[in-house]
């Protein structure tokens, strides 16, 4: 099979295909290949608990014994039904292993007993794994990329349906704006917000989610380091900023979601900054943002504003855009990258 993409990978995950008996679950966000891969998993077997049909495997036991995961996508369940063998690899350690095992159930010298599951994270297109699973017939290669502002907005009203709440447009926005770099931490921010609202089991009937609910659930945490470092950069303060990077780092904010809420920042002072410049009020270009600037918050932007306009605003953020291009392609330190350019950012501010 080829790489799967777009509506492939939706038809592919709706349900077991038994004509595919490995499948390369692989990408940059690695909440979502952990979710995926599960979900293939539980085609099969739903307790991962289950010493005889679900058994993991690392690097460290392809290395101890090549043949063994060829021999575990072979082996009979001690208690019958199929078999998951999941294989956790840190990218090419393994590919000639796994490779040798794809080639031998193509060639029908192995007859996999359920199905064989192997995760990595971003892998080239070069990748001897990828090569692998996409020339196969019997295997499948899956990819996870960050999610998109639309697939944060299905998640979300989804998650919230099922609860039956509902969100408020501008509620919604504002999840948009602060989540996506991480499936997993992405849903387990908006399982947060829902048990702040409270499961369906303990409401009297539907609900609904508001602008609100979600700065006093999301916000306070995650948002609010993203949002401190956005503040502090444009804001041009160098002290305020090299706390708000600290605060992030301990928070596990990753370094990409930090550049997306610098991004996101400036994009929002370029709106409303082309409004003024059209003849608009400060507070009228405010409120035609969306999510719009939270009250306590307007001051503050509209002295950025005032900051940031024309030409040196334009420079902000093609800086931005060029950071983003090094630290996808460049093999540098995403980290040192984003990092530097908050700094710059903050620099520019008080020129």
């Amino acid at each position: 099979m080829v790489a799967l993409k777009g509506r492939a990978i939706k038809s592919f995950l709706a349900g077991r295909d038994k004509a595919v008996a490995a499948v390369l679950v692989y990408g940059p966000d690695s909440g979502l290949v952990r979710e995926r891969s599960d979900r293939l998993a539980r085609f099969i077997v739903e307790d991962f608990k289950d010493p005889f049909n679900f058994i993991e495997l690392t690097d460290a036991d392809i290395k101890a014994e090549c043949g063994r995961i060829g021999d575990e996508a072979a082996a009979l369940s001690f208690t019958g039904g199929e078999r998951v063998v999941r294989l956790r690899t840190s990218g090419e350690t393994s590919a000639k292993s796994v490779a040798a095992c794809i080639s031998d159930i193509d060639a029908g010298h192995v007859k996999p007993n359920g199905l064989v599951l192997i995760e990595a994270g971003e892998l080239p297109p070069r990748s001897g794994l990828r090569k692998a699973f996409e020339k196969a017939k019997c295997a499948a290669a899956l990819p996870c990329y960050v999610d998109g502002p639309g697939d944060v907005r299905e998640m979300a009203v989804a998650a919230a349906s099922a609860e039956d709440l509902r969100f408020d447009e501008d509620a919604l926005d504002l999840i948009v704006a602060i989540l996506g770099e991480d499936r997993g931490l992405s849903r387990a921010e908006i399982n947060k917000l829902i048990v702040y609202k409270g499961p369906k089991g303990l409401r009297a009937g539907p609900g609904t989610i508001s602008l609100e609910d979600v700065r006093a659930s999301l916000v306070s945490g995650l948002g609010d380091a993203l949002e401190d470092t956005a503040g502090a950069a444009a804001d041009g303060n160098p002290a305020r900023l090299a706390a708000a990077l600290h605060k992030a780092a301990t928070a596990g904010v990753a370094p990409v979601s930090l550049l997306r809420a610098l991004q996101r920042q400036f994009s929002r002072l370029k709106l409303a900054s082309d409004n003024v410049e059209r003849g608009e009020s400060a507070a009228s270009a405010m409120k035609k943002l969306r999510p719009p600037v939270f009250f306590a918050e307007q001051r503050a932007f509209e002295a950025r504003l005032y900051k940031w306009r024309g030409a040196k605003l334009d420079k902000a953020l093609r800086m931005l855009i060029d950071t983003e291009f090094e630290a996808k392609t460049t093999g540098a330190p995403q980290r040192e990258l984003v990092e530097r350019a908050a700094l710059r950012l903050a620099i520019m501010a008080g020129r």
